[in-house]
C-alpha cells in the first residue's frame, strides 16, 4: 500500500518505493542517533536537513530534533536515485552534443569539444558501449576480426581444393580445371574486395593460381 509525504519542497515522497530492508524497525532518532545509524557525520545531517530531509520534530528551547528513520532512509534511497538519474542523463545529453562534433567537415577547425567536453563525452560513451555489448549489440572489432580470419581459412582452403576435387571426381581435361581454377580466383578476389571495402583487415585471401604457380616453381 502506498504512503506518501510531503517534502518542504513541495515534492510528494513515496514511502513504499524504498521501505526500511527486513529485519529492521523504525525507529526516532536525534540528530546524533540519526547520524550513527546512517554512517554519516552530524554535519552532513544538518546539510540533509537543509536539503529537505523530512523532520519529525524540530527542536528549540532545550529540546532536540526527532527524525523518523524510515523517513530518513526512503529520503536518502530517494536522493541518490535521482542523483544517480540526474548524472545519467547529462552524460547522455553530453554524448548527443558531442556527436554534432563526429564526422564534422575539416574546414570546421573552431567546432572543437572542451576540455571538460570530452570527457563527459568519454564517460558516456563508455557506459553505453558497456551496455551495447552486454545486451549483445556491439561487438569488439578484434573478436569479429578473430573469427572473420578463422572463417576465410577454411573458405580459402576450400576453394584452392576444389578444382582439384572436380578434376578427381569428374575427371576433368587440363583446360577444364584450367577454367575451374580461374572461376574460383575470381571468387576468392571479390571476396577480398568486399571484405576490404568494409573496413575490416583479416588475412589475406591469396589466389589460387600464384599459389599454384609458388607450387610448381
Amino acid at each position: 500500500m502506498s504512503e506518501q509525504i510531503e517534502l518542504e519542497s513541495g515534492e510528494v515522497l513515496d514511502l513504499s518505493l524504498y521501505p526500511l530492508p527486513d529485519g529492521i524497525e523504525d525507529e526516532t532518532f536525534n540528530r546524533d542517533h540519526l547520524a550513527r545509524a546512517m554512517a554519516v557525520s552530524v554535519v552532513t545531517i544538518t546539510k540533509w536537513v537543509d536539503a529537505g530531509m523530512p523532520v519529525n520534530s524540530r527542536g528549540g528551547n532545550g529540546t532536540s530534533y526527532e527524525f523518523l528513520f524510515s523517513h530518513c532512509y526512503a529520503w536518502r534511497k530517494w536522493r541518490e536515485g535521482g542523483e544517480a538519474k540526474e548524472r545519467a542523463e547529462k552524460l547522455n545529453s553530453a554524448a548527443q552534443k558531442a556527436m554534432l562534433f563526429i564526422n564534422d567537415d575539416e574546414d570546421q577547425e573552431n567546432a572543437n569539444l572542451s576540455a571538460k567536453e570530452v570527457r563527459e563525452w568519454s564517460e558516456a560513451m563508455i557506459i553505453r558501449n558497456k551496455a551495447a555489448e552486454q545486451r549483445g549489440d556491439l561487438v569488439r572489432r578484434m573478436h569479429v576480426e578473430a573469427v572473420l580470419d578463422h572463417v576465410l581459412v577454411s573458405f580459402r582452403n576450400a576453394v584452392m581444393n576444389f578444382p582439384d576435387w572436380l578434376e578427381q571426381e569428374f575427371g576433368l581435361s587440363p583446360h577444364q580445371v584450367d577454367k575451374a581454377q580461374k572461376f574460383c580466383d575470381g571468387i576468392l578476389d571479390d571476396t577480398r574486395h568486399k571484405i576490404s571495402e568494409s573496413g575490416f583487415r583479416p588475412a589475406e585471401i591469396v589466389n589460387l593460381s600464384d599459389n599454384r604457380d609458388q607450387g610448381n616453381a
